[in-house]
C-alpha cells in the first residue's frame, strides 16, 4: 500500500511541477521588459514613453542596458532629466512614488520649450 502512495505522490508532484512551469512560461510571455534601449536626445518623448510603460508581469518596466546617444557641444537637458528619473525609479528606496510624480510634473512644466 505504501508503495502505491509513494508512486502516486511522485506522479502528483510531477504534475504540479508541470503546471507551475507552464504558468511561469505563460507569465513570461506577457513580459515587455527590454534588454537594450537607445536614448536619443532628439527624441526624448520616445524615451519618456518607454520608461512610463508598465510591464504586466513586473510592474516596473526594466529597460535593460541604456545606450545614450550624445552629440558634441550639445546639452541634453530633457533626456538627462528623464534618465535621472528612470534611474531613481530603479532604486525605490531612494525616492517615494509621490516624489517621482512631482519631479515628472516639474520636468513637464520646465521643458515645454523643447
Amino acid at each position: 500500500m505504501s508503495g502505491k502512495l509513494s508512486s502516486l505522490s511522485r506522479r502528483l508532484a510531477k504534475i504540479e511541477r508541470q503546471l507551475i512551469d507552464g504558468a511561469r512560461r505563460e507569465e513570461l510571455e506577457n513580459c515587455i521588459c527590454r534588454q537594450l534601449t537607445v536614448a536619443d536626445p532628439n527624441k526624448p518623448e520616445e524615451f519618456e514613453a518607454e520608461m512610463n510603460e508598465t510591464c504586466p508581469l513586473h510592474g516596473f518596466r526594466r529597460l535593460g542596458e541604456i545606450i545614450e546617444i550624445q552629440y558634441i557641444g550639445r546639452k541634453n537637458t530633457k533626456l538627462d532629466q528623464l534618465l535621472e528619473i528612470y534611474r531613481a525609479r530603479q532604486s525605490p528606496r531612494n525616492f517615494r512614488l509621490s516624489q517621482l510624480r512631482q519631479v515628472g510634473l516639474g520636468l513637464k512644466r520646465g521643458c515645454e520649450e523643447f
